[in-house]
């Protein structure tokens, strides 16, 4: 087999490696990750900033609380791969309920956690 053959082959294998790496890495940390309890009905007026920074999964919301409620919930950086129904819906349960205990999607574990956790990042601010 040619030499520019192999040399090729192996430079495959190592961006596929590579991919495989960096699509994973942290997989095994975001799944664990805690998203704290916030009373919401203690919160202050304003416009929080909040991140989480996990590979990834790094993103960093902008949060609004009026009368003493969360209103609106904006990324203001996403996570790497987004899936917007799937944020929506996230967001969508985070003001309905006014909690961070909301069901995430299944499949979407790690990103729904890490939107959860710059909510919760950006709510410790309002307290």
């Amino acid at each position: 087999m040619p030499k520019v053959i192999i040399y090729a082959l192996a430079g495959i294998a190592v961006l596929v490696v590579a991919a495989i790496a960096l699509l994973t890495a942290g997989l095994s940390a975001g799944k664990n990750v805690q998203v704290g309890a916030i009373d919401f009905s203690r919160l202050k007026d304003g416009v929080y900033t909040g991140a989480h920074r996990a590979g990834r999964w790094t993103n960093e919301v902008q949060v609004k609380v009026e009368s003493g409620r969360v209103s609106d919930i904006r990324v203001t950086k996403d996570v790497m791969f987004p899936k917007p129904e799937w944020t929506e819906q996230t967001m969508k349960s985070v003001i309905e309920r006014q909690t961070l205990q909301v069901d995430v999607i299944s499949g979407a574990t790690v990103t729904m956690k890490a939107y959860l956790k710059s909510i919760e990042n950006a709510l410790e601010k309002a307290k």
